[in-house]
């Protein structure tokens, strides 16, 4: 078994928590409609917190004086003592922490948004005013007012703007959230543990040495964009079609991109030109209503929303309608005369692309599921995945649920850090019955990994159907986060906050996908099965790197996830930490 050492450690744990307040600011760094600058004649002065059914009261300065110096007071002492050592290292943390890339415009436009609101109505029960009312209302004033402050956005900036003279903060209700990420990162490292035992079970042994899959291939590429319009749906599908220069002349497989959130076609051409110089024709489309388009007219004002809600339904509709043109444009008289073979495609998504993917693939949304959990405040704003923000807004155009997604012409998904568990849940999730890789990455503070596919991936196989098993497979890349690139839109490509969503090597993560994508799209879509190998422990093996392990499973089972280690101590009967949500199933 190969060892190496998993970076999950106490300070791995301290990114990880940083990572997602970051997240979590992050998604109030931009926002609608501009509110007033001016400060409140009523700003707060003092802050009440309280821990279970003690309250201390405290002066804003007090605050400001323990962050900056550690200096403690005679009124904030008592609360300190309430505290563990790792608590008040935690709560003088929080006190020090500057977001100055966050314009108050662009806040302003984002808390109007419906994963704004989600934000502010979690937030409004912990910070309340000073007669016990929920916040929500105070937050967005507060917010927006401190991010203009020179010092940038800090929570003692929201204090200090909050309209009331006293502000309510419950901190038992936020040390029980950095007590779920605890539990997140702590589950996260078992399940580690259980891929990488599970990963040297190699199934599909090379039945041939494999070449260094991550080099190019040996076709020459050239690229097209199409404008494909949708008449029905009024959507626009701006598309680069990747087309590999084959010598006999053959249709060449298909392979379709889906690109995530606020991003856009250009996303993964790395991807796509690797595999268009292995023989595949490539096509990658931008989703109009959740593409870079999208975000700047939020930014702007020309939009409500980051996504509108019915996006979930007419993403796959997108992939399943340029499918359907690029099989006419391939028809024997079309401008693509016979270069394109679409009765067998590949679908490659990232993010909500990898929703896109798997709702191709035939996972069903689930009403029930996905509506019980974002009812639940426990669960929707369990900071240890905020993923939840983005599929709630699925519930706002509820007809979409009844929709059929699945395109029987879609053989194959390779879906990149899909949200996927409350939209499907175990239910919706185990319909997939064609051949899937799931890629994860073990530091993805935004659709957190052991949440979002590595539970959903033992979800699958789990009907009592007689069918032979597909291929299917999880990739994790310890220590990956979820982007692979820097967002173009970042006024500062070196922000801290982009620094923690973007992988720390890309060019290596980009090796992992080229490699992945190519052995599994070969092996499913191209039918070459003498790439079967690429997901085999031994190729795997040699792929990854030190810097980044990479491990991939055909099987893992939820047993394997929760059971202890072996040389874990015995129940010492201490109280621990809340246990991060999980999907709640129907009946």
């Amino acid at each position: 078994m190969r060892k190496l050492t998993h970076p999950l450690t106490i300070l791995g744990l301290s990114r990880f928590r940083v990572r997602t307040a970051a997240l979590l600011s992050g998604l109030c760094l931009s926002g609608l409609l501009p509110l007033t600058m001016v400060k409140s004649a009523a700003a707060a002065e003092r802050v009440t917190l309280t821990y279970g059914f003690l309250e201390i009261s405290t002066s804003v300065e007090a605050l400001r004086a323990y962050g900056e110096n550690g200096t403690v007071d005679a009124e904030l002492a008592p609360y300190l003592r309430l505290l563990s050592e790792d608590q008040r290292s935690q709560f003088r943390q929080a006190l020090q922490v500057r977001q100055n890339n966050i314009g108050p415009a662009q806040l302003s436009q984002f808390l109007y948004s419906s994963i704004g609101q989600n934000i502010l109505r979690y937030a409004g029960g912990v910070v309340r005013t000073a007669g016990r009312r929920d916040g929500a209302k105070g937050l967005r004033g507060a917010l927006v007012l401190a991010a203009a402050e020179p010092e940038g956005l800090s929570l003692l900036g929201v204090i200090e703007n909050f309209p009331t003279r006293t502000v309510r903060i419950d901190s038992l209700r936020g040390f029980q959230i950095l007590g779920s990420l605890t539990n997140l990162v702590e589950e996260t490292t078992r399940a580690i543990a259980a891929i990488e035992n599970q990963s040297d079970q190699s199934a599909f042994p090379p039945t041939s040495p494999l070449p260094d899959l991550t080099q190019p291939g040996p076709f020459q590429v050239s690229v097209q964009t199409l404008e494909i319009y949708d008449s029905e749906r009024d959507r626009t599908l701006p598309t680069d079609l990747y087309l590999p220069a084959r010598p006999d002349s053959s249709p060449a497989p298909l392979i379709v991109i889906s690109h995530g959130l606020s991003g856009d076609r250009t996303g993964f051409v790395n991807v796509a030109q690797h595999l268009a110089s292995y023989g595949f024709a490539v096509a990658a489309l931008d989703h109009p209503g959740s593409d870079r388009r999208q975000l700047e007219d939020l930014l702007s004002g020309a939009a409500r929303e980051i996504a509108k809600p019915t996006e979930f339904a007419d993403r796959p509709r997108d992939v399943s309608y340029l499918i359907d043109e690029l099989t006419q444009l391939s028809a024997a008289n079309g401008p693509l005369a016979n270069r394109l073979e679409t009765s067998r495609v590949g679908v490659i998504g990232h993010s909500f692309g990898g929703y896109t993917a798997l709702a191709l693939a035939g996972a069903q949304l689930n009403f029930e599921t996905l509506q019980t959990n974002c009812d639940s405040e426990d669960f929707i704003f369990n900071a240890a995945n905020p993923s939840m923000l983005l599929q709630c807004t699925a519930l706002a155009a509820p007809e979409q649920f009844a929709a059929d997604l699945r395109d029987p012409r879609v053989q194959a998904v390779m879906a990149m850090n899909p949200v996927d568990s409350s939209l499907f849940g175990q239910a919706g999730f185990s319909k997939i019955d064609i051949p899937i890789l799931l890629v994860a990455g073990s530091a993805d503070p935004v659709a957190p990994a052991l949440l979002e596919q590595i539970r959903p991936f033992t979800w699958l196989n789990q009907s009592e159907a007689t069918a032979p098993t597909p291929d299917q497979y999880l990739a994790l890349i310890e220590g990956g986060s979820h982007l692979y690139d820097v967002p173009s839109l970042a006024e500062n490509a070196d922000s801290p906050l982009t620094n923690q969503l973007v992988s720390s090597n890309i060019p290596l993560s980009y090796s992992y996908l080229r490699a992945l994508s190519l052995g599994f799209m070969q092996t499913e879509i191209a039918q070459n099965l003498s790439y079967r190998g690429a997901l085999s422990e031994p190729y795997i093996s040699r792929l990854s790197q030190p810097d980044l392990p990479l491990y991939v499973v055909n099987s893992l089972s939820e047993a394997a996830l929760t059971a202890p280690p072996a040389d874990s101590p015995e129940d010492t009967g201490e109280e621990t930490a809340p246990q991060p949500s999980a999907p709640i199933e129907q009946p």
